[in-house]
């Protein structure tokens, strides 16, 4: 295959052990950009040994420990820093499958739509979970960078656009891929705690009743969303092929702790 002309975006910070997974993945697209936190591990050899650019996170989406504060901030500076009409998005621990850079290569040739969304797979090893309470999981992760589309949210940062995408337009069935460690299979709250504090900091001053009638309600459903769907998956498909009960019932309890969490901001009316 000839080189892809999309650009590529991402984010690193002490990524050597899995940045060679994901940079082995998209090769084959001819503009790569790392944008580093401040790596000093081998990262940056890595990047630079597939002939990956290479830029620093801007100061103002970190915090003064050097933790990322602003991730739509990072994911804006990839984006402002790609040479072609498409960008596409991964990080450092995920990959990039066969057919989705076949469908890459498509787009790249004939795409005319400002954004396309791809499903996510998730692995354990060396065995791809093949029920997942999060399934398909959709995301825009392929933008135009020509049609004023931003990134907006400092955590789960999420693409906008001018007019609302149709999904029946684009919608590619060829999915990226995300890898979990053993100890994140085991211990989900915790590995994700840093975004419960980034919400908790998102909704610094809120109100009763934005609690009661928004944040409350939002989070109960996704809870119920995933007990419904871990139990759905249970009873029609072998176990061994689901995601582990460990990791479901921390999303649970990730929505758990947004509620209670979150509600120590109540601040007023």
């Amino acid at each position: 295959m000839n080189s892809i002309p999309v650009s590529v975006g991402i984010l690193t910070f002490n990524s050597a052990r899995t940045l060679k997974r994901a940079l082995e993945s998209v090769k084959a697209c001819d503009d790569i950009i790392i944008c580093d936190g401040g790596s000093t591990d081998g990262t940056l050899d890595i990047a630079r040994e597939y002939g990956a650019r290479i830029i620093e996170q801007d100061a103002a989406f970190k915090r003064t420990d050097g933790r990322l504060a602003d991730y739509s901030g990072v994911r804006n500076q990839c984006l402002l820093a790609a040479r072609h009409p498409y960008f596409f998005y991964i990080d450092s621990d995920e990959a990039v499958s066969p057919d989705l850079i076949e469908a890459l290569a498509c787009i790249a040739l004939s795409g005319t739509e400002d954004g396309y969304r791809i499903p996510i797979r998730m692995w354990i090893g060396e065995r791809m979970i093949e029920h997942s309470s999060n399934y398909p999981g959709y995301q825009y992760r392929i933008v135009r960078t020509d049609r004023g589309v931003v990134f907006v949210k400092p955590v789960h940062e999420r693409p906008v656009f001018r007019s609302a995408p149709d999904p029946r337009r684009t919608t590619i069935d060829a999915p990226w891929y995300v890898y979990l460690e053993p100890d994140y299979v085991e211990h989900y709250l915790a590995r994700n705690w840093k975004f419960v504090e980034m919400e908790r900091e998102r909704h610094a001053d809120m109100g009763l009743a934005r609690f009661l009638f928004a944040v409350i309600p939002r989070n109960l459903r996704s809870a119920a969303g995933v007990i419904l769907r871990t139990i759905r998956d249970r009873a029609c498909y072998p176990w061994k092929t689901c995601m582990p009960l460990s990791v479901e019932w921390g999303r649970v309890r990730y929505h758990l702790a947004l509620i209670r969490v979150i509600g120590t901001n109540i601040r007023h009316l």
